[in-house]
Parts: C-alpha cells; sequence; structure tokens
C-alpha cells in the first residue's frame, strides 16, 4: 500500500469514528508528490496527527515565546538550490510534510514576523520548534481548551497563571530547568522503562475538584510546574498510552517519574542527548 493511500485510510477511519464527528478532520495535502498536513487544535487533532507521525519527516511546532499555540501561520519550504517546494497557511500549530532526504530551508511567517533556518532532513522524525514574541495588542491566544498543549515558559488558564516550563534535550536545557528548580514545585520526568528518555509527551493537571488548571505538550523529558498546594491528579501520556496518579504538593519540589514500555519499532537503545538525571544509572532520550 502507498504512503499517500496509508495517510488516507487512518484519515477516514478518523473522519467515520464517533468521537470525532462534531471537528474538522485535517486534511492531508499534496504538491509535486510532497505531501503535508496541519492542525492541532484541541487533543482530538493532536492524537490524530501523532496516529501520522511515522508517516512524516518533518514537524513544525509554532508558539508565542509565553507558550500560547497559534494557527495561520505561513509556512515555506525550499529546497538547497533555493526554488520553492510549497507554500501553506497552517490551520493549527502544527505542520507536518514528507520529504526527500536532503538539504532544505524552511521558514514560518506569524503577523508579518518572518523566522528562517536551514535543515538536514533524513529518515527520521525531524522537529523544530518556531517561536514569536507574543504581542498582546494583536496577539489573543487560542482558547485554552482548543489549544494544544506543548512547550511553555508561562501558560494562563482564565483567571488563575500556572507558571510551567518543559525541555530537558541536551546539556545546555538540562543545566537551565535545574537552576530554576527553586521557582517549581512539581517536577515530572519521563523515560522508557528500559532508561530512555522521551519528549513529546501530552500533561494534564486537575485539582481535587477535576478541574484542569494546567495542560501543557511537553518538548523534552521535564516538566516543572508551581501550583497552589493542595492535591492534583497528573495525566501524562505518550504516544497514546496514559499513566496517572494523585500527587500531593506543598512548598518543596516533588518529583514524579513517569515511563512507559518501549516499542521495539520505534525506540532505540540509545541516543545522542545527554540525560537529564543521572539517577537509576545512564539514560538517553528517545531518538526521533
Amino acid at each position: 500500500m502507498s504512503v499517500l493511500r496509508q495517510l488516507a485510510v487512518i484519515v477516514i477511519a478518523a473522519a467515520l469514528a464517533p468521537a470525532a464527528a462534531a471537528q474538522p478532520v485535517e486534511r492531508i495535502m499534496s504538491r509535486d508528490g510532497i505531501l503535508y498536513i496541519s492542525g492541532g487544535i484541541g487533543v482530538g487533532s493532536q492524537e490524530r496527527l501523532r496516529m501520522l507521525e511515522s508517516q512524516f519527516n518533518l514537524k513544525l511546532v509554532l508558539t508565542l515565546v509565553e507558550g500560547n499555540y497559534l494557527a495561520d501561520v505561513k509556512v515555506a519550504l525550499k529546497d538547497a538550490r533555493g526554488k520553492l517546494l510549497l507554500e501553506h497557511v497552517t490551520d493549527g500549530p502544527i505542520f507536518m510534510a514528507r520529504l526527500p532526504a536532503g538539504s532544505y530551508s524552511v521558514s514560518a511567517t506569524y503577523s508579518g514576523s518572518f523566522q528562517s533556518r536551514a535543515i538536514e532532513v533524513a529518515d527520521k522524525l525531524r522537529t523544530e520548534y518556531f517561536r514569536w514574541s507574543g504581542d498582546a495588542g494583536i496577539k489573543a491566544p487560542l482558547r485554552a481548551d482548543d489549544r494544544p498543549v506543548d512547550a511553555a515558559r508561562t501558560q494562563t488558564r482564565a483567571a488563575d497563571a500556572v507558571p510551567l516550563v518543559s525541555g530537558g534535550i541536551g546539556a545546555d536545557s538540562v543545566a537551565e530547568l535545574r537552576a530554576k528548580e527553586w521557582q517549581y514545585n512539581v517536577k515530572l520526568v519521563f523515560s522508557l522503562i528500559e532508561g530512555n528518555y522521551v519528549a513529546d509527551v501530552n500533561v494534564v493537571i486537575k485539582d481535587a475538584a477535576g478541574r484542569v488548571i494546567a495542560e501543557h505538550f511537553a518538548e523534552g523529558p521535564i516538566f516543572m510546574a508551581r501550583l497552589p498546594a493542595g492535591r492534583y491528579t497528573a495525566t501524562a501520556t505518550y504516544h497514546g498510552n496514559a499513566e496517572t496518579r494523585q500527587i500531593s504538593v506543598g512548598d518543596k519540589l516533588r518529583t514524579e517519574h513517569f515511563r512507559w514500555p518501549s516499542d521495539p519499532q520505534t525506540d532505540l537503545p540509545v541516543s545522542r542527548w545527554l540525560e537529564p538525571e543521572s539517577e537509576g544509572g545512564r539514560g538517553a532520550l528517545r531518538a526521533r
């Protein structure tokens, strides 16, 4: 079965699912043999795109520096000689494409602000984050219930401000987060049972009344938040597998480890990324 047909089958199945009936289904598009798709507004859209990740080798995540996720971002891809391969205005903060292995220039434009970088693409999925400084006058956030949850500096829900941060890919990021630990009282660390650390974990924290007070799509294996003292439910979802536990939070930093079984088809035993913590032996962030 061709890649295009495989993708079509998955999207058609999603369209027929009762839970998705009320939501628009992302469209897989093609230009000169390059497949691409965008979306990511809402948990359902995130999960559908996650199901398709193995079919693509480039993923762009589009946010404000403050953590708010963006749509209507103009993405342009050019080959090594500067030839324009495709342009697309995104339907959400996630854009993915399948490109031949090689060197490319990718640009993203939001509210007239332009960013560009050179990238190398191979068989495995490469993820690039584009962030813009927020302008309260023109850059309103997506509604908290609709926007996807991913790497953020500080997020605000309704009248409450819940500071949170994630990362931990590479020595610099690990050092930066460790230096900030005193500002937070919850720390979640994500890994495979075998020890490899993972990213792209969907985090949802609810208070004792069941109200969602923080949602975040972690860009690395470390997530930290500052919560009012009390009891909470923390749920972490990695590749569709959810782990939930009850936690009590006070003034001191509480660390929780979430671990998942590896998938031998996709999870590699070693990686070039530095492990975020030394306890329990050397670990590695899952190579993608």
